[in-house]
């Protein structure tokens, strides 16, 4: 089964690239993972989405045997991977109807406001932290 969200993935990209041109794979493909961890954070704070999902893991090649022991789990919940697609097809959409620098603006609104959110949510669970070890 994971062959076939591969499959999926790259076909998307692919279909992005003819569609907005070859930046837009790239842009999609760090929309997807900033949105991803973002998706994470807001359940564990970004410190521990950070130590629990980090990247600093793995090495190179990335298709190395080793590595999948730390990119399985990131793709096991499956509602917070389909979310952190939509983002990306969603910025590229909006970035073919309109101009794309109020595409770029709108996308810097929103993540900054959601980065907040988390912010808001995380900081009481943060002042407990600091009691309990004070």
């Amino acid at each position: 089964m994971q062959n076939w969200f591969i499959a999926l993935a790259v076909a998307v990209l692919l279909l992005i690239g003819f569609a907005a041109g070859p930046m837009s794979v790239v842009v999609a493909f760090l929309a997807f993972w900033v949105t991803l961890y973002l998706v994470w954070a807001r359940d564990l704070g970004f410190k521990d989405t950070w130590s629990r999902y980090g990247l600093q893991r793995v090495k190179p090649p990335f298709w190395a045997a080793e590595n999948k022991v730390w990119f399985f789990p990131i793709f096991e919940d499956r509602t917070k991977v389909v979310k952190a697609a939509a983002v990306p097809l969603l910025i590229v959409a909006f970035s073919l109807m309109l101009p794309t620098s109020v595409v770029r603006v709108g996308t810097l609104i929103v993540l900054a406001w959601y980065c907040l959110e988390i912010y808001r949510s995380q900081k009481g669970m943060d002042q407990i932290d600091r009691a309990r070890f004070n």
